[in-house]
């Protein structure tokens, strides 16, 4: 769900840096590391652009109409493929703040405020054509989320060449903003552009979290002078958000290059009852004062184990407690394994008010549907392991050093439910960094250092193309398709509550991603 790894060293070393913690980063990365750290103050950003594809596949028992390639009344046939969408590319800044105080030789502390190492805004295309709804719109149209993980540490060296470290974690969700669009109406020969309301509805959703906790631990041990082993363990607690709907029916009719933007029935279910009503007509208050609709995401646990040799420079007074491998060391090279626990992110919960039986009770507007009280979207991931390998080499010590590294991570993704939300196919990258230091002060204690780094991670391709096959189905307005009547919580065949039959993710998905590091730390 992540790439390796915030920061400007560990983006440059292809994120093999647990064993290395060497600047305030480590306050979140290993916190271990602060002990024997300089005070320092840091800020650097990633700026990142994510390339995602999506060529679809219609499924053979998919009967809608109107979503063809060439205007609103073409269709593509079951078993055909819709022309491939992307999403808009947009660079995405993710800055990095972070201080370190020296407390003692052996004692440091760390603040830092990050995000996850990941692109959080993402525009996908809602027209092709100008008149024909997107293909990819069932599974998303926009993403935009603001993950905060601000974090306080400590690293404690209590024995010689051991140290140990945790920090505690105040993560915060305040911005969560997911569109799609679902059809009204669970029916067979539902047409996107029919203006009588069973066709398309876009749907918004915005909720917030505002406290997330979370904790990271971490270990260095240096069992001889060139080479350390590193742990690192990472937990938060699920994001479990709460907000409100906006729905627009009519819409993808309307809002087209030639329609009519009066016609869109709004809706909301922040309003007390659930759309705004016309003049003289009085609703039930069915949603209240808002925040109908929760959401929880997991975040699944991470660790790391790391080595690292390191080749010290000969000439310099060796101080055990201080690590500063810029002016200490001539080069290193690390290697990490990795885990995430990603099997935990089985399903994206989505909830609303519904009755015992499974039953939606607040209303889309002018439709005579309603919201599933279960609009889950599975993802079904799997545990992924990876290993990162990178180094630095200081060409000018103290002054200039050079860094490089790659990483691997297995697939997440099963392809049955594959999605465009994360992309957790098998991927590979590799890095570049740089790093510059201007000593300053009459004894030239104190250090400027400027820092860059550029990744580019590949992906490998997800496929789901068989049109008989098992998948992602839409969300619909309602339960079951036409007059069919719902019993023990399926409808008749047995497929789910408010899904269509038919699923929406198939085809094929490609990604690439490309970020930039650019950062300054002054140390004192």
């Amino acid at each position: 769900m992540e790439f390796p790894d915030n920061g400007s060293e560990q983006e440059g070393r292809g994120g093999a840096w647990v064993a290395r913690a060497s600047d305030p980063l480590a306050t979140f990365y290993n916190p271990a590391g602060l002990a024997g750290q300089p005070t320092r103050l840091t800020l650097q950003a990633n700026i990142s652009t994510q390339g995602t594809c999506f060529t679809r596949v219609k499924a053979n028992n998919d009967t809608s109409q109107g979503d063809g390639v060439s205007g609103a009344n073409s269709t593509v046939p079951p078993g055909g493929t819709y022309p491939q969408v992307c999403q808009a590319g947009n660079w995405f800044p993710d800055p990095q703040l972070a201080f370190t105080y020296r407390l003692t030789d052996r004692i440091g502390l760390g603040i830092a405020v990050l995000g996850p190492s990941a692109v959080g805004n993402v525009s996908w295309p809602e027209f092709i054509n100008g008149t024909t709804p997107s293909p990819q719109r069932y599974m998303m149209i926009s993403s935009n989320v603001v993950l905060l993980t601000p974090t306080i540490g400590i690293g404690w060296e209590p024995i010689d060449n051991l140290r140990v470290g945790a920090s505690f974690i105040f993560g915060t969700a305040p911005t969560i903003d997911f569109v799609n669009a679902n059809p009204a109406q669970n029916v067979n020969g539902v047409s996107v552009n029919d203006p009588s309301g069973v066709g398309d509805v876009r749907a918004e959703l915005k909720a917030h979290d505002y406290f997330v906790p979370g904790f990271t631990v971490g270990s260095i041990w240096s069992p001889m002078p060139s080479l350390d082993v590193a742990a690192w363990y990472k937990y938060m607690a699920p994001i479990n958000a709460t907000g409100d709907v906006n729905t627009s029916v009519g819409y993808f009719t309307a809002r087209n290059a030639n329609g009519d933007s009066s016609k869109v029935a709004q809706g909301s279910t922040s309003e007390p009852g659930c759309y705004t009503p016309g003049p003289g007509v009085t609703l039930q208050p069915l949603c209240g004062n808002g925040n109908n609709a929760s959401v929880k995401v997991p975040l699944p646990m991470e660790a790391k184990l790391g080595v690292r040799y390191h080749m010290a420079r000969s000439g310099v007074d060796p101080n055990p407690h201080l690590r500063d491998p810029m002016s200490q060391d001539v080069f290193d090279v690390e290697a990490d394994l990795t885990w995430a626990n990603d099997s935990a992110f089985d399903y994206l919960q989505i909830r609303f008010p519904g009755t015992p039986g499974g039953q939606g009770i607040l209303p889309i507007p002018t439709t005579g549907g309603t919201l599933p009280p279960n609009a889950d979207v599975r993802h079904h991931f799997s545990d992924v392991v990876g290993i990162r390998l990178g180094g630095d080499y200081n060409l000018l010590p103290d002054q200039l050093a050079l860094r490089a590294g790659g990483f691997f991570e297995t697939q997440a993704a099963d392809p049955t439910y594959q999605n465009i939300d994360f992309d957790a196919a098998s991927r590979f990258g590799f890095a570049l960094g740089a790093q510059y230091r201007i000593r300053l002060g009459a004894e030239k204690k104190h250090a400027l250092d400027f820092m860059a780094g550029y990744g580019h991670v590949f992906f490998a391709n997800l496929s789901n193309t068989d049109p008989n096959g098992q998948g992602i189905p839409a969300l619909t307005g309602e339960p079951c398709i036409g007059s069919g009547t719902p019993a023990n919580g399926q409808c008749p065949g047995g497929h789910g509550l408010y899904r269509t039959i038919w699923p929406i993710n198939l085809g094929t998905i490609t990604s690439s991603i490309n970020v930039i590091n650019v950062g300054a730390s002054f140390s004192f």
